[in-house]
């Protein structure tokens, strides 16, 4: 008798139950329609975007930048400890990373571009894990598209193997091991991750703010993860993942005291770094940063907009992207911070923030999809990634001369201008490599180090760059006389002088004695090849009789000289 009813009451939720579940469906909160396949489609063809415009700029000739990481890179396969013979004050991370790309890839710029491309596509690879980790896989697809466009824009430079993308590749790596981390609680995994964040410090100074990010993300996520949680154990957590941060920089200055080069190490790394990122006057820092934020967000404002304004936005309006609201935010911030030392603001400083706005950008469309879906219907959630897709094809548009036409000397030209000899130095450094000897030395009178790297004739002086010669800062004419002073001493070979304005950036009152010296020294030397850089013009190269009474028509040029016969 008690079971007729029982299936007389059940008779009416059956036929309820279709009602209800088309009133109501299980995806008003959670949509569980996801463009997963469009996902994966839409990270294959930014991967070949990146393949296919890398690719074809290989030769694009390497600035000063490059030329100083090239030149370290190759003083370290050749077993020279770091500022014996080559002076600057960056950290030597991007120095050892670069002779571990030229060992693989050859000491060519073509293997420099192959192993940026390397790096860049295992920093996509790691936006895409972080990305799907925190907000699913279209999230993760969409970051690491965003991240790959964003480094393609022209002005940003990230088409050079700037230090910043190093910073970069070992930040995302610390992050992800920190995620790993939290999941499985290993210490291994804990210790790497600081080792990671280490490294992405020692790649270049202002990566400083990226270990502060995993110690601040790792005490955030222990305490909200585990709300007993001892102070034993917290310190505990925090003290192996500082140690570890701390590890790489311990061995760079153990093996400056063990090769005798520690002093001079403090002095460009510290001291003089010091005085380099002194503050600006505040007019001076905001044309810095509105000239160069208005250069590399052309084509890609509304990507910017998107991801700042969308993203932060998804944090609080998506329930699972509220529980990473702090970690990405905290990313965000400190991400924003590694541009802002100095108050240079260059282009390529900004690729450091990239990784927090291309995760902003893919945050935006998932969590933006997901609210849209709950109420208008699943099939909106395609439209923040139809959003996506069409500001990302107007920004590769936008730019596709340079992506796609001009040629790598072209765009060389595009990138720096005329006046800045980089695919002169190409052949000057050819010139020189076809007439040295073994064991022969140059010295460059100017900021262009990528001459040491095309010609393979080690420095007779450590000062690569003229710059700190010139700059209002303590220590400019005691550098003077020390750079006059090498180059005497090591007697070399070949001498080189770059009469350019963007190789000396001469300030108001910058001490003379350098050219005084140099007028005076040149006479020891044969003037054997002359290249001019007309503003729109082709360069001019003159050898041999063509130097007969030559003078300078040009206000842009290079003078290679020959030490004479004994002098």
């Amino acid at each position: 008798m008690k079971s007729k009813p029982k299936r007389a009451s059940s008779a009416p939720r059956s036929k309820t139950t279709p009602q209800k579940v088309v009133e109501a469906p299980a995806s008003a909160h959670r949509p569980n329609v996801n463009p997963v396949g469009l996902a994966y489609v839409l990270l294959a063809a930014a991967l070949l975007l990146v393949l296919v415009v890398r690719v074809r700029l290989l030769s694009v000739p390497l600035e000063r930048d490059e030329g100083e990481y090239a030149l370290m890179g190759q003083l370290i396969l050749q077993g020279i400890p770091l500022y014996e013979m080559a002076y600057n004050m960056k950290l030597p991370g991007t120095y050892y990373a670069y002779a571990l790309l030229m060992a693989v890839f050859g000491q060519t710029t073509e293997g420099i571009r192959l192993g940026l491309l390397v790096v860049h596509l295992v920093s996509m690879a790691l936006l895409f894990a972080i990305g799907r980790r925190i907000g699913g896989v279209l999230a993760g697809a969409v970051a690491a598209s965003a991240y790959g466009l964003l480094c393609l824009v022209p002005a940003v430079l990230g088409l050079m193997a700037h230090a910043t993308h190093f910073n970069v590749l070992f930040a995302l790596v610390g992050w992800w091991l920190l995620l790993q981390y939290l999941e499985q609680s290993r210490w291994v995994l804990l210790f790497n991750s600081g080792l990671c964040f280490g490294l992405a410090f020692i790649a270049k100074q202002q990566g400083i703010f990226f270990p502060l990010f995993g110690a601040l993300a790792l005490a955030w996520a222990s305490w909200r993860a585990v709300p007993g949680l001892t102070w034993t154990t917290g310190f505990s957590r925090l003290a192996i993942f500082g140690l570890a941060v701390l590890l790489p920089f311990g061995l760079v200055l153990l093996s400056a005291v063990f090769n005798g080069t520690f002093e001079r190490l403090w002095h460009w790394t510290f001291e003089y770094a010091r005085q380099y990122a002194s503050a600006k006057d505040v007019e001076r820092i905001w044309n810095n940063l509105t000239i160069n934020l208005s250069n590399i967000t052309k084509g890609v404002v509304p990507l910017w907009l998107m991801g700042l304004l969308g993203g932060v936005g998804a944090l609080w309006v998506s329930p699972k992207l509220r529980l990473w609201r702090t970690q990405v935010l905290l990313f965000t911030v400190l991400s924003a911070l590694c541009v802002v030392p100095g108050f240079y603001f260059r282009s390529h400083y900004f690729i450091a923030f990239f990784p927090a706005l291309a995760l902003l950008i893919g945050l935006a469309v998932q969590g933006w999809g997901e609210w849209l879906s709950g109420r208008v219907g699943r099939w909106a959630v395609f439209l923040p990634l139809g959003l996506f897709l069409a500001l990302a094809f107007y920004g590769v548009r936008h730019h596709r001369t340079i992506l796609f036409q001009q040629s790598p000397q072209v765009v060389c030209y595009r990138l720096f201008g005329r006046s800045n000899p980089f695919v002169e130095t190409v052949e000057v450094g050819k010139f020189l490599r076809a007439r040295a000897r073994a064991g022969d030395r140059l010295a460059v009178v100017g900021s262009e180090p990528q001459l040491y790297f095309y010609s393979k004739l080690l420095p007779a002086t450590g000062y690569i760059y003229t710059y700190p010669l010139m700059e209002n800062q303590p220590y400019n004419e005691a550098m003077q006389r020390e750079m006059i002073a090498e180059i005497e001493r090591a007697q070399p070979r070949f001498l080189v002088y770059v009469n350019s304005p963007l190789s000396w950036l001469r300030q108001e009152g910058s001490p003379e004695h350098i050219f005084d010296w140099y007028n005076a020294y040149r006479l020891r030397y044969q003037l054997i090849q002359a290249v001019e850089l007309p503003p729109k013009e082709l360069s001019q190269y003159r050898q041999g009789e063509a130097l007969a009474n030559y003078q300078p028509q040009h206000q842009n040029y290079i003078l290679v000289y020959e030490r004479r016969p004994n002098n």
